[in-house]
């Protein structure tokens, strides 16, 4: 079968994308993804590797250093998670909104089903026109709307608040989105929606999860299309990446360290890096403990590593992960997967929307302290938060029983099978 999907976002969003294109490409489809990737990002070797075709479309026009960081300041700074979905879409998503509808036109002139993330409306609008079926793809639990799940950017009052909270957020997610669906429905001669979440955000007729179900249980008020498939991995990952040299080295001669990365949170300036990394080393001296720090290989900032800490650029999380006594990170979905398939503690410091979610999720599984904010981060407040999850073993206990979960579910294999079962007998 010719399937056709489309992505976009930061690293997170779109290797959910490629690994289902690389499981769909195995199972003996033909499979084109397109994708939008905020950085710019290079995926074509992975995409040569499993035999899928890759269509990268240009992202947003380019900010110096100084204009990006003052960008994520912005948005970080906005603090409320719906309030920084705005301008996240107004800067990285409205900028390429045309570009992306005409290769969903594209898409779905070439293929015979076509799959997009959730966000990615322009696709949706472009399969209905062209009457192609779609399905979607959300990478967070909390996007339907359930009265068992706390609604996105709320406070956890209860399950007592869960229904006034879904309409007030559904509000204002109709106010910020409904506005950029329905201009291009519009304009495509197509009826306007009336609503993000229930009518743009998941099909109603195939709607996949890429989270595990050993974290969401299906909420029994959700419709039939909703499938929780499990967490969406390329095969044979883990031993797809060698270590950074010196860093199997620095791991044996000493107690395991904790790892320190801000994902693609991190911002590409010097200066604003200088400020993290300060925090960083600081809360580690309070904690007097061995770390691993990530910074990106784009910033000109050569620290030396030493019997403490270990700088790298990059590194296989599933294989590095479980070497280490806990995870720092910002709470994306993909870095969240990865500390929970380690078996290993999390402190989450959430910059944007979705990762308080997560953050709270990793609490109430019991593998986490309470999340902390970028805004106000310190490096008191952060080495407080990991002096608390070094001194609670029942949260590695926690962790690695997970892990252990988690490890036996295969999230693409699952997502190829309910694919196929709902679409590809209606094309022989």
């Amino acid at each position: 079968m010719k399937i056709g999907l489309q992505s976009w976002g930061s690293e997170g969003d779109i290797r959910i994308f490629t690994s289902l294109a690389a499981g769909l490409s195995r199972a003996g489809h033909k499979v084109t993804l397109v994708i939008t990737d905020n950085a710019g990002r290079d995926y074509s070797d992975i995409a040569d590797r499993y035999g899928f075709a890759l269509k990268a479309l240009p992202g947003p026009p380019g900010f110096e250093p100084r204009e990006l960081a003052k960008l994520w300041k912005s948005i970080i700074d906005a603090g409320n998670p719906l309030r920084q979905i705005d301008i996240i879409l107004s800067s990285g998503f409205d900028p390429v909104t045309e570009s992306m509808y005409e290769a969903a036109r594209e898409l779905c002139a070439e293929n015979e089903l076509v799959v997009g993330h959730f966000f990615v409306f322009p696709l949706a609008v472009a399969a209905e026109k062209a009457r192609v079926p779609m399905a979607t793809v959300n990478i967070v639990h909390n996007c339907i709307p359930s009265r068992f799940i706390c609604p996105p950017g709320l406070p956890d009052l209860g399950r007592w608040f869960y229904p006034l909270g879904w309409k007030l957020v559904g509000k204002i997610i109709n106010r910020i989105f409904l506005p950029r669906v329905n201009n291009l429905r519009i304009r495509e001669g197509l009826k306007p929606r009336t609503d993000v979440m229930s009518a743009s955000w998941a099909s109603k007729r195939l709607n996949l999860l890429a989270v595990s179900p050993t974290i969401c249980h299906r909420p029994s008020d959700w419709e039939k299309q909703h499938h929780v498939c499990g967490f969406f991995n390329l095969p044979n990952e883990k031993s797809s990446d060698e270590w950074p040299m010196g860093l199997k080295e620095f791991i044996d001669k000493g107690t395991p360290p904790v790892y320190f990365t801000f994902g693609s949170m991190m911002i590409s300036d010097e200066s604003e890096t200088q400020k993290l990394m300060n925090i960083w080393q600081d809360a580690i001296s309070r904690v007097n403990c061995r770390a691993i720090i990530q910074i990106s290989a784009n910033i000109k900032i050569d620290p030396l590593s030493n019997d403490n800490i270990f700088y790298v650029s990059r590194s296989p999380y599933a294989t590095v992960f479980p070497r280490c006594a806990a995870v720092v990170h910002h709470g994306g979905a993909g870095t969240t997967q990865s500390s929970l398939l380690a078996g290993r503690p999390s402190v989450v410091v959430a910059h944007i929307a979705d990762q308080i979610f997560w953050g709270s999720e990793l609490r109430r599984l019991g593998v986490a302290g309470k999340t902390l904010q970028r805004k106000s981060l310190t490096y008191k407040s952060l080495a407080d938060a990991i002096i608390y999850v070094l001194s609670r073993p029942e949260l590695t206990v926690n962790a690695e029983a997970l892990g252990k979960k988690i490890a036996k579910e295969d999230g693409v294999s699952t997502a190829v099978r309910i694919i196929e079962q709902h679409f590809v007998n209606d094309h022989g």
